[in-house]
This record gives C-alpha cells, sequence and structure tokens, in this order.
C-alpha cells in the first residue's frame, strides 16, 4: 500500500527509490566484483555531472564510429559492385536506347525485308487497276457508259450510275497511289542489315536489363545514381573520420576530468573506509582504491578501479576477493554503506543480514555501528544474531505456516516479554533457561 491505496510491487520500488536505502546479501557478492567498485568510487566523489559529461561523450564517439563502420562496408561492397555497376551503365549507354524506336525499326525491318514483295506486288496491283484493255478501270468504265445509256431509258439507274463513276474515281486515286508506292519502294541490303544489327543490339539490352526499352532506359538511370554515390559515399568516410576524430578529442577530454576526479576521490575513500574499518574491530586495516589506466576509452571512461584492502598490519593489500573472510567482507560492506551515507543521505536504510561471517565480539561491534547509524535514520535490520538484534528498539517476528495449500508469512510486532523470549530463543534454542533469559534481559537493556 502507498499512502493508504493498493499498490503493485514494481510500483512501490519505483516511488521508494531513493528513499530506501537496502543491504542485502546479494550485495556481498556485488563487491567482490571489482567491476562495481569504480561507481562506488563515483558515488563517493559526487562525479556524476562528470561521469554524465563523459558517457555522452562517448556515446557520440560510439555513434560516429558506427556511422564509419557502416560506411565502410558500404565502401568494401563499392569496390566489388562499382567495376560491375560501370560496366552495365557502359554497355548501355553505348547502344544509346529511345525509348519507341525498337517499334519503330520492327516496322522498317518488315519493309526492308520484304522489299522485293512489296515492289513488285504494288506494280503489279498498279497495272491491273489501271493499265491495259482488260484493266480494272477499263471494265468499271464499260459498265458506266453502259448504264449511262440505259439510264435514259429508266431515271432508277442514275443513282446506280453516280456510285459506278465515284467507284471510277477511287481506283484511279488508288492506281496511282500504288504507283507512287512502288516508285518509293527500295531494296536496300546495306539499310537491312543496319536495321538487323540495331535490333539485335536493342534485344540483347532487353534480354539483360528489362523486358521493354522502357525497363532498360530505368536500370541506365539508376545505375548512373549508384555511380553518382559512389563519389559521395568517400566524401562521407572523409566527413565520418573528422567527426571521429572531434568526438575522440571531447571524449578524452572529458575522460581526463573524471580520472583527475577519480585520483583526488580514491584517497579520501580508502581513508574513511578503513577509519570505518577500525570502529569495526578491524584496527590494523588500511584500504587504497588502485586506479588503473585503461589502453582505450570504454564506457566508464580511461580509467579501471578496484578496491584493495589490508586486513592486518603487515600483510600487504590485495583484491577484497582475493584477502578479506566472509566476516571482513560484511564489515567492508557496513564501513562502505556509512561511508556513503553522508553522500547519498536516506531516510530509511534495511540492512539484510549484513553480520554474515561474524559472531561474538564482531557481532556486538556491528550492533553498536548500527545503533549509531539508527541514530540519524531509520534503520531496519534483518539478523540471526542475538547480539545485533538485541540493540534494536522495537522488534518484529518473521513467521511462517501452512494454510490450506500455501505458506503464508506474517510479520508481528513483539511485545516487552516477548522480545526478551525471542532474544533469549536466539541466544540458547529451543529450551530457554533461566540464565539464558537473564542473559537476553541484559543485551535488551543495552539498548
Amino acid at each position: 500500500f502507498i499512502n493508504g491505496r493498493p499498490s503493485t510491487v514494481a510500483n512501490l520500488a519505483d516511488v521508494t527509490r531513493g528513499l530506501i536505502d537496502i543491504s542485502s546479501q546479494h550485495e556481498h557478492t556485488q563487491l567482490l566484483d571489482a567491476s562495481s567498485h569504480l561507481d562506488l568510487l563515483d558515488r563517493f566523489g559526487a562525479l556524476g555531472p562528470l561521469r554524465e559529461r563523459y558517457e555522452a561523450a562517448f556515446e557520440a564517439l560510439v555513434t560516429a564510429r558506427e556511422r564509419k563502420a557502416g560506411l565502410a562496408q558500404r565502401e568494401r561492397e563499392r569496390v566489388a559492385r562499382e567495376d560491375f555497376a560501370r560496366f552495365q551503365l557502359d554497355e548501355i549507354t553505348a547502344v544509346k536506347p529511345v525509348l519507341g524506336e525498337d517499334d519503330e525499326l520492327d516496322a522498317e525491318q518488315k519493309r526492308l525485308a520484304h522489299a522485293e514483295a512489296l515492289l513488285a506486288g504494288a506494280h503489279e496491283a498498279a497495272e491491273r487497276l489501271s493499265q491495259g484493255g482488260r484493266s480494272a478501270t477499263e471494265l468499271l468504265g464499260g459498265a458506266t457508259r453502259q448504264i449511262e445509256r440505259l439510264s435514259h431509258f429508266d431515271p432508277e439507274l442514275e443513282p446506280l450510275l453516280a456510285r459506278l463513276e465515284a467507284m471510277r474515281i477511287e481506283l484511279d486515286d488508288v492506281a496511282r497511289e500504288l504507283a507512287s508506292y512502288a516508285a518509293g519502294v527500295e531494296v536496300d541490303p546495306k539499310r537491312l542489315a543496319e536495321v538487323n544489327t540495331r535490333l539485335d543490339l536493342l534485344e540483347r539490352l532487353k534480354r539483360k536489363h528489362g523486358v521493354d526499352l522502357a525497363a532498360v532506359l530505368a536500370v541506365a538511370a539508376a545505375l548512373e545514381e549508384e555511380v553518382r554515390g559512389f563519389a559521395s559515399l568517400e566524401e562521407a568516410i572523409r566527413a565520418a573520420d573528422k567527426e571521429i576524430a572531434r568526438a575522440e578529442k571531447a571524449a578524452r577530454e572529458a575522460a581526463e576530468a573524471l580520472s583527475a576526479g577519480r585520483a583526488k576521490a580514491a584517497e579520501a575513500l580508502g581513508a574513511e573506509v578503513a577509519a570505518e574499518l577500525h570502529g569495526l574491530a578491524m584496527g590494523g586495516a588500511a584500504v587504497r582504491f588502485q586506479l588503473t589506466r585503461l589502453a582505450e576509452l570504454g564506457p566508464r571512461g580511461v580509467d579501471g578501479g578496484e578496491l584493495h584492502i589490508q586486513t592486518n598490519v603487515g600483510e600487504g593489500f590485495g583484491p577484497l576477493v582475493r584477502v578479506a573472510s566472509g566476516g571482513e567482507l560484511s564489515r567492508v560492506l557496513l564501513a562502505l554503506k556509512r561511508v556513503l551515507m553522508h553522500i547519498d543521505p536516506v531516510a530509511t536504510c534495511i540492512f539484510d543480514e549484513v553480520d554474515t561471517g561474524t559472531g561474538g565480539a564482531v557481532a556486538d561491534v556491528i550492533g553498536q555501528k548500527l545503533q549509531e547509524i539508527a541514530r540519524e535514520r531509520q534503520v531496519i535490520v534483518i539478523s540471526h544474531l542475538a547480539q545485533i538484534a538485541a540493540r534494536g528498539s522495537h522488534h518484529l517476528r518473521v513467521e511462517k505456516h501452512v494454510q490450506g495449500e500455501r505458506t503464508v508469512t506474517r510479520v508481528r510486532q513483539l511485545g516487552p516479554d516477548e522480545r526478551a523470549d525471542e532474544i533469549a530463543r536466539m541466544l540458547g534454542g529451543v529450551a530457554i533457561t533461566p540464565k539464558v533469559r537473564a542473559h537476553a534481559a541484559e543485551l535488551l537493556g543495552r539498548e
């Protein structure tokens, strides 16, 4: 519930982010991961603005490099493609096809291929129409004269006479046009060969690049555009190189500023964590944040970093994963939390088994430290150790039981007597003796 209203767990997590700091068992494992240490240093040094500036510059550099990589891939493809594209374009432009010329050439080829037949046929038809005693015009003229005489006897023949006269005139025109056509027909084997050659060239282009000349011309236009693009690609690559240089310069400047801030913060972080550890029964501990220089810019700058610790005097420094025991790791985590609380003040801190790997006097010291934190903010501690649990001013008991076919978890606040009983149970197990109960009361009396 949030302000008395039902809420999802995800929504609750969003609302409480920045309000509650949770130290879980998972953080022990995370603390052993050196890749997380640089984030701790940046938080401690309040280097957020410098890191954001660098991350923006680095993202711009990555984007510029990706663009260059894409152009480089296109350049590799261009090397393989350009010669072929130019060859295809030259092949088309050498022929210089004109839209529709293949249809015109087809018609011309048919005339030239059959020129002799056209000449002879037209000449013969013209003769049959207009030349000789048995020509069509002569025969039609005789019929016309005959009907003309007869029309004197019957006027109904006059319309037919007019039609015959029109037919005679039309035949004369057709005969003259046929004669003119025959006179214009040329038998030209040379031109026929030229037309056939041109048609062959056009047909080859159509078979290779499209079904018709319109498709061929479209391919030629696309090839011209592609060839022009090859030149612009080279310009784009040069521009991309300049952009990478600018972005890398900006990223390196931001990285150096961030690195300088980290170097300053690293020394202070080591000193403050060591001071906290001294108060957690690790009087001989020393902490050093080991910064290393990376060969290349990375997502988090030009630095690598890892916490190194010396747990006892004279043992030398080493990585947490190699040097710290489970109990020491718990104290390092608590020390870091203490140091970072001054950087990230939150109202509520939850410590989930932050005492892992400890016990006895060390657990008592951890309890004192948690109690100190509780003076400044609300602290909720989940623990199995009586020394730590007894430091709390209020106690909640977590219980599980089976209800029907489900396991139900309940959290119940304990009263004064129940608090003593629970601490005694943590100290002595199932059988609680008067001495154990007295010890529990003594621990609770140190609140």
